[in-house]
């Protein structure tokens, strides 16, 4: 089904790239992240939602709006000199 939604752009770059990894097409790596999103429970078999420390019981750090990309993990390495 075709639908328009609005995706944060940070969202949709590291979803490209999961895509692109895979040699997905965008859509269907969307609808995977979103069926695994609403249909995943946490280890004791209570829902994510439920869980009191985040996912998995690890409280997930804040984010930096910034994606992480091989492409930025291959730059960091460069600059670190790794």
């Amino acid at each position: 089904m075709r639908t328009t939604v609005d995706i944060d752009d940070d969202v949709l770059h590291a979803v490209r790239e999961i895509a692109r990894q895979r040699k997905l097409a965008t859509g269907k790596v969307i609808s995977g992240l979103l069926r695994q999103a609403l249909t995943e429970r946490t280890a004791d078999g209570r829902d994510d939602q439920e869980a009191p420390n985040g996912v998995a019981g690890f409280r997930p750090f804040t984010g930096r709006h910034t994606p992480v990309t091989n492409d930025r993990t291959d730059r960091l390495r460069d600059e670190e000199g790794v």
